[in-house]
C-alpha cells in the first residue's frame, strides 16, 4: 500500500512539473501578446498568446474548437503588443498552416516545440488572422 501511495504521489508531483514547464514555455516565449475578445454578454477575455507576422496580417495560433466561437462573423478584437494597443478585425482560419507553423518554430524555438510535443496540431487547430482595421 505505501508504495502504491508513493508512486501515486509521483504522478502527481509529475504532471504538475509537466503543466508548469507547460506555462513557463508559453510566458518565456520572445514575445507574448494579450488578445482582447468580447463575450456574448458583452464582458472581455483576455488571452496571452504567441504572435507572427506575414503577408501584411498578424497571425495567433490556438487549438480547439472552443477558439472557433470566439472568431464568429469575424469580429473586431484588441490587441496588446509591447506598449501599444490596437483594434483589428480577426478571422478565423481552421486547419493546418505550415507557414505560420514554420515562422512560430522559428521565432519561439525550443518552447514552440515543447507546446506542440505537448499539444500537436490536429483538425480542431485554429490560426486567426489579424488585419488592421
Amino acid at each position: 500500500m505505501k508504495r502504491l501511495l508513493v508512486g501515486a504521489a509521483i504522478l502527481v508531483v509529475l504532471a504538475v512539473v509537466v503543466v508548469a514547464a507547460h506555462m513557463a514555455f508559453i510566458e518565456i516565449g520572445r514575445e507574448v501578446v494579450t488578445l482582447r475578445t468580447q463575450r456574448p454578454d458583452g464582458s472581455w477575455q483576455d488571452t496571452r498568446l504567441w504572435i507572427v507576422d506575414d503577408g501584411g496580417s498578424s497571425w495567433l495560433h490556438s487549438g480547439g474548437s472552443a477558439w472557433l466561437k470566439r472568431f464568429e462573423g469575424d469580429p473586431v478584437v484588441e490587441l496588446e503588443r509591447g506598449d501599444q494597443s490596437r483594434r483589428y478585425r480577426a478571422h478565423a482560419v481552421p486547419g493546418f498552416h505550415p507557414r505560420i507553423d514554420q515562422l512560430l518554430g522559428e521565432k519561439y524555438g525550443l518552447a514552440d516545440r515543447w507546446v506542440r510535443f505537448i499539444s500537436p496540431d490536429n483538425e480542431r487547430t485554429v490560426v486567426v488572422r489579424l488585419d488592421p482595421l
